[in-house]
C-alpha cells in the first residue's frame, strides 16, 4: 500500500535524506518524549500567539506535522516513521496540524490524523477557527499513501475520487537555496502569477490581453485593500495604465480599453471601465528553480507543480525574463515555454 520514493529532483535531496539532516534549532522540541519524535526545528517562523496555544502544545506531544502560515516547523521524522511503521505491519499513528491565520488575521486549525493498524490505514480530520481544541469527526479507508520526493505525503481515501496531500518536509532541508528562491518568487513571480505566467504564454507585453485583471493583479500586490474599495466597480482607465506602465513597458488606454470581452463595459464618458469580478479558477502552484542575470535582463527558470503533490506538470516548464531597471523596479519582458 505505502511507497516511499528515494528519487532526488533538480537539486533537491530526498524528503528521507533531508530529515537525517536537518539541525535542531533551539529546545522547543524538550516536551516530546523520547518516543514521540516530534521536534521543531525552525522555531523563527512561528510566534508566541502559536507557542503558547494548547493545539500547539498538543501537537508537540504526539507524533506531528506542525504547519503554521504554510511553512513546515517540523523535522519529517514522524513521518519517515509512520511510513516504516505502515511498510512492516506495525500500528501507529501521525498528526498533521495546519495553523493558520485568516484574512482578519484570526486563527484557524485544520487537522488530519491518519491511524495504521496491520497496515490498513484509516483518515479522519477536525477544523475549528481557533487554536484551543478540536474534534475529529468521519473516518475514510486510505487506499494508498506515499511520501515522496518533494516533500509530500500523498494519500487517497476511499470516499474521494482525487488524490490528497500535504508537503511535510520545509522546503529549507529540500533545496540549498530555498530562501533565495522565494525572494525571487515573491518578487518577480506573485504579482502577475495568477494572470500572466505558467502557460500562458506570451513573447512581448503586446501578446498579453487579460489588462484587467493583470490590473487587479498588481493593485492587490501593492495595496492592502482591493480596487472595489478604491473605485468601486468604475475603474478608471488612467489610473490602470498608470499601474501596469510600471510592470509592463509600452502599455496604452487602448490596449486596456480594446479587450473584447470587456468592450461593452467601458464607459467613454468617464473613461472608466465597468467591472464586477468574478474570475474563478483554482490554485496555480508555481516554483522558482534557477535564476541568471545578464547586463539589465534577469532570466528565472521556474515549474508548475500538482497542488497535493508537488509533482511537476508535464510540459510545466517555463522561463520568465524581466528588465531591471537602475532604481530597483523592473519590467516584464516575456514568459516562454523552456525546452
Amino acid at each position: 500500500m505505502s511507497s516511499i520514493s528515494p528519487e532526488s529532483a533538480g537539486d533537491s535531496r530526498s524528503a528521507l535524506e533531508a530529515s537525517e539532516s536537518i539541525p535542531n534549532d533551539g529546545d522547543s522540541s524538550s516536551q516530546a518524549s523520547a518516543r514521540n519524535p516530534t521536534k521543531i526545528v525552525y522555531p523563527q517562523l512561528a510566534d508566541e500567539r502559536l507557542t503558547s496555544s494548547a493545539l500547539y502544545q498538543r501537537a508537540l506531544g504526539q507524533p506531528s506535522v506542525i504547519i503554521y502560515q504554510d511553512e513546515v516547523l517540523t523535522d519529517p521524522q514522524p513521518v519517515r516513521d509512520f511510513m516504516e511503521s505502515v511498510d512492516e505491519g506495525m500500528d501507529c499513528g501521525l498528526y498533521i496540524y495546519t495553523f493558520r491565520l485568516d484574512h482578519n488575521g484570526e486563527p484557524d486549525c485544520y487537522l488530519a490524523h491518519f491511524i495504521s493498524t496491520e497496515s490498513a490505514i484509516t483518515y479522519s480530520g477536525a477544523y475549528e477557527n481557533n487554536w484551543d481544541a478540536l474534534t475529529e469527526s468521519g473516518c475514510s479507508k486510505v487506499t494508498s499513501i506515499s511520501f515522496n520526493e518533494y516533500g509530500f505525503l500523498v494519500y487517497e481515501v476511499e470516499s474521494s475520487s482525487e488524490a490528497s496531500g500535504t508537503q511535510v518536509v520545509n522546503n529549507r532541508a529540500l533545496y540549498n537555496n530555498a530562501e533565495e528562491r522565494q525572494k525571487m518568487y515573491d518578487t518577480y513571480l506573485v504579482p502577475i502569477y495568477y494572470t500572466a505566467l505558467g502557460n500562458r504564454v506570451w513573447a512581448s507585453p503586446e501578446e498579453l490581453a487579460s489588462w484587467i485583471w493583470l490590473f487587479e493583479d498588481l493593485y492587490n500586490y501593492e495595496n492592502d485593500d482591493t480596487p472595489w474599495d478604491r473605485f468601486g466597480s468604475n475603474w478608471p482607465v488612467d489610473a490602470m495604465v498608470k499601474t501596469l506602465s510600471r510592470y509592463f513597458e509600452g502599455v496604452t488606454a487602448d490596449m486596456v480599453i480594446s479587450e473584447p470581452k470587456y468592450a461593452d463595459a467601458y464607459d467613454p464618458e468617464t473613461n472608466t471601465i465597468f467591472y464586477e469580478g468574478g474570475r474563478g479558477g483554482g490554485p496555480l502552484c508555481l516554483r522558482v528553480t534557477s535564476w541568471m542575470q545578464e547586463g539589465d535582463r534577469l532570466v528565472i527558470d521556474y515549474e508548475g507543480y500538482e497542488y497535493y503533490s508537488g509533482v511537476p506538470w508535464e510540459d510545466g516548464f517555463y522561463t520568465l525574463t524581466v528588465k531591471t531597471m537602475e532604481d530597483g523596479s523592473f519590467r516584464y519582458l516575456s514568459n516562454l515555454p523552456r525546452n
